[in-house]
């Protein structure tokens, strides 16, 4: 269902005629679905009119004639094929800048100076002694801050 979706998305914003039938034909072909849904040579043949049938049919000809010439002209699409070209353009000009965007920013990290380097980083402690004996010593930052808490307690 997904496929066909995408296959429909892919179909109108690129109306050139070659490539729809491209689609339609390769996705018919492979797609179960769409293909439960085609219509049988023995529904289709019930549908067409023969040329001795359509002498009888006159009098709908003419009532299908008058609603032609008295009915609304058919609408225009919303989009026009040269809107639907500069909107695919334009959507894979912003795919391709997203991509080569994040990949340049993920992979390019440049050198920190001293400031900002992480404080766990500039800060060191040679030693610790509590009553002449050397100390356990913990280190502790709080999410988000900038400070730093030592625990130190004596060895037992």
């Amino acid at each position: 269902m997904l496929r066909c979706r995408i296959i429909g998305f892919f179909f109108n914003v690129f109306p050139l005629k070659v490539w729809q039938s491209f689609l339609i034909r390769r996705h018919l072909q492979k797609c179960p679905e769409c293909q439960r849904e085609l219509a049988s040579i023995a529904e289709v043949r019930s549908l067409l009119t023969q040329e001795s049938e359509g002498e009888s049919l006159e009098g709908e000809w003419l009532a299908i004639r008058g609603k032609l010439s008295g009915g609304k002209r058919k609408e225009r699409d919303l989009f026009s094929p040269r809107l639907r070209w500069a909107a695919g353009v334009a959507s894979l000009f912003v795919v391709a800048v997203a991509v080569i965007g994040s990949w340049l920013y993920f992979s390019y990290t440049p050198g920190k100076s001293p400031q900002e380097k992480d404080l766990g980083e500039r800060f060191r402690i040679n030693y610790i002694r509590v009553d002449d004996k050397p100390a356990k010593t913990f280190l502790f930052r709080p999410h988000d801050s900038k400070m730093i808490i030592i625990w130190a307690e004596k060895n037992s």
